[in-house]
């Protein structure tokens, strides 16, 4: 273009916006290739029945009636991080920092039946950000599970045996990584009843979607999936003020991922007969990456009546 003999030209404003507005489009697909894959980090389930310990079963159920309210307050430390060897002790995380309130309830419908409810709320969690990845921060509903348990075997002492099965609403919170898009767990529970002490095994499947979160880390074992799930616990039973437990989770990943396990030691104090008082906690073994490196709760159960 041509003004008073001036020459003037538009093809370098033309390629600067070009180049803006590729930049412009390109933002969307940027941002959605950094987001966290949606999944439930919550690993641990809670025994609503309280039964054997307070997180593995004996193959026992409430007798009919027999109504059990517990509430707990869970601490996580680095529940979500990325290593690719068992590291304790301090670090940083997409999620350094977690804490839940969990209502727990369980039913004895018949003497061999029971159906059993935990609700989660998340409190807190915060973490550091990793590879332009903000961290899940913020509170909200966590993913509520529904459970039915159903004896087989269940002399008043002796060999106990039990299956069980639960499964996860899909209405936790996204966007604090509370949600699977399903998951179900169903198990075989094991145990012996003696008069001052118990023993209790639990085999079972965990499945939900499958979620690779390579495209973050650089790592091809950091994936969310399926899992053999196996739990042990001895605890002591009949006393008038306390109860010792100890238990053991493990979690085998069945569709890649790494292997995580925990180490819990709890202990009740029966304050009346229809309440208790527990504290439980212990560290986290392995690289896992939804692992935490230490877990503690506290809380209290109220119940109709006193089985232990």
């Amino acid at each position: 273009m041509t003004a008073e003999g001036v020459v003037v030209s538009f093809r370098p404003a033309v390629a600067l916006l070009s180049a803006l507005f590729s930049v412009v489009l390109a933002l969307p697909a940027s941002a959605q290739s950094a987001a966290l894959p949606t999944f439930n980090l919550q690993r641990l389930e809670l025994d609503p029945a309280g039964l054997g310990s307070l997180v593995v079963s004996t193959g026992r159920t409430l007798p009919a009636g027999m109504v059990r309210v517990a509430v707990q307050g869970h601490y996580e430390q680095l529940p979500f991080h990325f290593q690719t060897r068992w590291e304790p002790g301090g670090g940083m995380g997409l999620v350094e920092n977690k804490f839940t309130m969990d209502v727990t309830a369980a039913i004895g419908v018949l003497d061999w039946l029971q159906v059993d409810a935990e609700v989660p709320f998340i409190v807190t969690q915060g973490g550091t950000t990793f590879m332009d990845v903000n961290p899940p921060e913020g509170q909200g509903l966590g993913s509520p599970w529904l459970g039915a348990r159903a004896a087989l075997v269940r002399p008043a002492f002796g060999f106990q045996l039990a299956v069980d099965l639960s499964a996860a609403l899909p209405v936790g919170s996204k966007e604090l990584l509370a949600r699977d898009t399903y998951a179900v767990h169903p198990s075989l529970q094991l145990g012996f009843l003696a008069e001052t002490w118990q023993l209790g095994a639990e085999v079972g499947v965990f499945l939900r979607e499958k979620k690779n979160l390579m495209a973050l880390s650089a790592e091809s074992a950091d994936v969310i999936g399926n899992e053999l799930r196996l739990a042990g616990t001895v605890t002591s039973r009949a006393g008038e003020l306390t109860r010792g437990e100890v238990s053991l989770l493990l979690g085998v990943p069945l569709q890649g991922g790494r292997t995580g396990a925990e180490l819990m030691v709890a202990i009740r104090r029966h304050t009346t007969s229809w309440m208790d008082l527990y504290v439980m906690g212990g560290p986290g073994v392995g690289a896992g990456l939804d692992t935490p490196t230490f877990r503690f709760l506290a809380g209290a159960s109220f119940s109709t009546s006193r089985v232990d």
